[in-house]
């Protein structure tokens, strides 16, 4: 997964891996894992997210669903 890099504002399709009732716990298709604060969808689902900030040195992302 090197060279994977996103920017705040980003727009991605990602998967949730994880759900639990403060956020969703999710992977890039490039293999990036992120926290997506709320959320209603469950493991497995498909989801649009923005991105808030990417971390380059953890290779991980903090997102909101994409309205």
């Amino acid at each position: 997964m090197t060279g994977t890099l996103l920017n705040a504002g980003d727009e991605i399709e990602v998967v949730v891996t994880f759900a639990k009732p403060f956020g969703l716990f999710v992977e890039s298709d490039s293999g990036v894992r992120g926290l997506v604060r709320g959320g209603g969808a469950v493991t497995g689902a498909t989801v649009r997210v923005r991105v808030i900030e990417f971390d380059a040195a953890e290779s991980r992302f903090s997102a909101k669903l994409a309205d």
